[in-house]
């Protein structure tokens, strides 16, 4: 029985100093954290409505709700001069989604700029090439869980050795209680399938040569749905010449 203490105490032991030590700083991710993913012309719209309600609170903030505002096309950047199918399919869309979302707010939409807030809208589009994975093992866990394997199979054997039916009942039912709670604790700690791709839209309004508002909106998109936040390339020019 004495071999199966020390067997015991031999596996806290060993718990606790292959699940602690390190020999360097190991990389750490934030904390759980949640994104909303945009993959339909609904979500669009709801963003539409969700900067629309900011902007509303940010003029009457300021005493402004009486001056116009003008909607600028995106064209991928604020200062960039839109050419004819320049926009985005997702420019368009919420151009004209917030279009509709302030005139339901009760705003006054300019036409034009002139005499106008300005409200510009930016989209950048964020690919990640490496593998997405939502959440990491904690350090030392792989050392650990080896750790702990090897020790119980030396205590099921000593107890099977020494300890008699009781101490061999013990020691089974304490390395399946252990590989139970391991297993609820690795499970979906190397999940992935997050997209690789992410959407940055910040909306602002300037008033000539200040901030009034400015909005950054983060979301996951599908991969295959990019081109709806990408510039398309500008069209080709051929030419041909006469035999």
């Amino acid at each position: 029985m004495n071999t199966y203490v020390r067997s015991v105490s031999m596996l806290m032991m060993l718990f606790f100093m292959f699940g602690c030590y390190t020999q360097n700083p190991k990389p750490a991710t934030y904390r759980h954290s949640t994104q909303q993913k945009m993959q339909a012309a609904y979500h669009w719209d709801v963003l539409a409505e969700d900067v629309a309600a900011q902007i509303t609170e940010t003029l009457r903030k300021w005493g402004y709700l009486n001056q116009p505002v003008y909607v600028k096309p995106a064209c991928g950047a604020p200062t960039r001069v839109c050419v004819p199918h320049g926009e985005t399919p997702f420019g368009e869309g919420f151009h004209d989604l917030l279009l509709t979302q302030l005139v339901n707010y009760g705003l006054k939409v300019s036409v034009v700029p002139d005499g106008a807030l300005i409200v510009t809208n930016k989209v950048q589009l964020v690919y990640h090439r490496s593998d997405r994975i939502a959440r990491t093992s904690r350090p030392g866990l792989i050392s650990a869980v080896s750790a702990l394997a090897g020790t119980w199979a030396m205590v099921i054997r000593d107890a099977q050795l020494h300890g008699g039916s009781i101490a061999e009942t013990a020691a089974w039912a304490g390395a399946g209680l252990t590989g139970g709670i391991l297993y609820d604790v690795t499970s979906g700690m190397f999940t992935k399938g997050v997209p690789h791709s992410e959407v940055l839209i910040t909306t602002s309004i300037n008033d000539y040569d200040r901030y009034l508002m400015r909005k950054t909106d983060i979301y996951y998109i599908n991969d295959a749905d990019y081109w709806h936040y990408k510039s398309p390339p500008p069209p080709r020019t051929l030419e041909i010449r006469g035999s």
